[in-house]
C-alpha cells in the first residue's frame, strides 16, 4: 500500500480526529444490600477551553448539544490573528471556555458534543462543525454513601482552521470478506464517521462537510490486527477545487480483509 502510505504522510499533521473525553465518573450510590438505592452522585458544569490560535479570522459560534438538542446559547466569538474576544472585550492569547451544564438530576444528559459555526458577514452561518466530545462514565458502587457532587476533568480542544470551508462526496464503502468489518472515513483532515459492516455487506456514504481543507483529500481505515489500537490506510484520495466548489467525486472502495499489505480495489473518483 505504496500509494496510501505516502497519502498518510501528506496527511497526518492535518489530522483532527474528534474522540469523546471522559470527565469523571457518576455513580449510583446503593445499600450494603446491593439493591437498594441511597443516593446519586451529581456532575458539576465542564469545562470546555477552545483554542483559536489557528483558526482564520472571523467570527464564530460556539455551542453545546447532547443528541439533537442545544443546551446553551451559542458563544460568539470573534477571532484576529490567532487572538480570540467575546462582546466587545480586548482580543487576548489564550483559549475561550464554554461549559456543559451541570448534571444533577436523573435523566439528564451525560454526554455531550461540542460545535462551532463560520458567521458569515451577511448573518448567515456555515455547517456545524464538530470539535470536542465530552462524556460522564455512569456506573453503581456499593457504600451506602448519599451521592457527592463531582468535580469534572476540564477538556481541551482546538477549533482548528478552514471552518468556513465546506466539500462533498460520494463513497461506497464494499466489505468483501465473510467476516464483519469496522471502517473510519476522513475527510478534509476532520474524522467523518465510523462505519460498522457484516459480511459481504455494502454501505453507500454521502458526505456533505465543513471545516475541511480540500488539499488534504480523504482516506478510509481499518483496524491493523498486527499493532494494537492501530488503523491502516485503506484507500485515499483528492478533493478536487471546482467552480461549484470542492467535490471528492463519486469513489467504489472495496475492502477485502486481506493481508494488511495486500491492496484494496478503489474505483477512481468520477472527476466533477
Amino acid at each position: 500500500m505504496k500509494k496510501a502510505g505516502i497519502a498518510f504522510l501528506l496527511i497526518c499533521g492535518s489530522l483532527s480526529p474528534v474522540s469523546a473525553d471522559l470527565v469523571g465518573t457518576l455513580n449510583i450510590h446503593l445499600a450494603p444490600d446491593g439493591h437498594s438505592e441511597t443516593g446519586r452522585d451529581s456532575g458539576q458544569p465542564i469545562a470546555v477551553q477552545v483554542d483559536f490560535s489557528s483558526t482564520q479570522d472571523g467570527t464564530y459560534d460556539v455551542t453545546v448539544w447532547s443528541g439533537d438538542r442545544q443546551l446553551e446559547e451559542a458563544t460568539r466569538v470573534n477571532v484576529q490573528m490567532g487572538k480570540a474576544t467575546q462582546g466587545g472585550e480586548r482580543f487576548r492569547k489564550g483559549p475561550v471556555t464554554v461549559y456543559c451544564p451541570a448534571t444533577q438530576k436523573q435523566n439528564e444528559p451525560t454526554s455531550f458534543r461540542v460545535f462551532i459555526q463560520a458567521v458569515f458577514e451577511n448573518g448567515q452561518k456555515g455547517g456545524k462543525v464538530l470539535i470536542a466530545q465530552a462524556d460522564w462514565q455512569v456506573g453503581s458502587v456499593e457504600d451506602g454513601q448519599p451521592g457527592k457532587n463531582v468535580q469534572p476533568r476540564q477538556v481541551v480542544c482546538s477549533a482548528g482552521s478552514n471552518i468556513d470551508s465546506h466539500a462533498t462526496g460520494s463513497f461506497v464503502l464494499k466489505n468483501q470478506s465473510d467476516s464483519s468489518r469496522r471502517a473510519t472515513l476522513f475527510f478534509g483532515g476532520r474524522k467523518y464517521g465510523d462505519y460498522n459492516f457484516s459480511g459481504h455487506a455494502d454501505q453507500r456514504i454521502q458526505v456533505d462537510a465543513w471545516g475541511v481543507n480540500p488539499g488534504v483529500g480523504w482516506y478510509v481505515t481499518t483496524p491493523n490486527p498486527f499493532t494494537p489500537n492501530g488503523q491502516k490506510i485503506e484507500a485515499a484520495g483528492p478533493i478536487y477545487n471546482t467552480e461549484g466548489g470542492s467535490e471528492a467525486g463519486f469513489n467504489t472502495i472495496e475492502l477485502d480483509g486481506a493481508d494488511p499489505e495486500s491492496h484494496p480495489s478503489v474505483t477512481p473518483a468520477d472527476k466533477p
